[in-house]
């Protein structure tokens, strides 16, 4: 079943200060991501370079997906894919 994608305030922030062909592609990917089967979109999927992050404190179900020199951190709720972060990859993960 196709699950909604929910930008936070921060990602979309982020997301509308990309050049507009990274924006194009991380929108389309998204939307992509959002049709996929719940296991492809826990990381089971050779389209989608999607992997759980491990140590992060309080948060067990996260997860990376990778778009180019972009990451774009996420998790799953029950009816939508809830998007906290698009960083570049030299940002890293230091927020968490």
């Amino acid at each position: 079943m196709p699950k909604t994608v929910l930008l936070s305030k921060v990602a979309r922030k982020q997301l509308d200060a990309l050049p507009e062909d990274k924006k194009k592609r991380i929108k389309a990917t998204l939307h992509f991501l959002g049709e996929q089967k719940p296991e492809r979109r826990k990381g089971k999927s050779r389209m989608l370079d999607i992997k759980k992050l491990k140590g992060v404190r309080g948060r067990e179900d996260l997860f990376r997906l990778r778009i180019g020199d972009y990451r774009v951190v996420y998790f799953e709720d029950s009816d939508c894919l809830k998007v906290i972060q698009i960083l570049h990859r030299e940002k890293g993960y230091k927020w968490l």
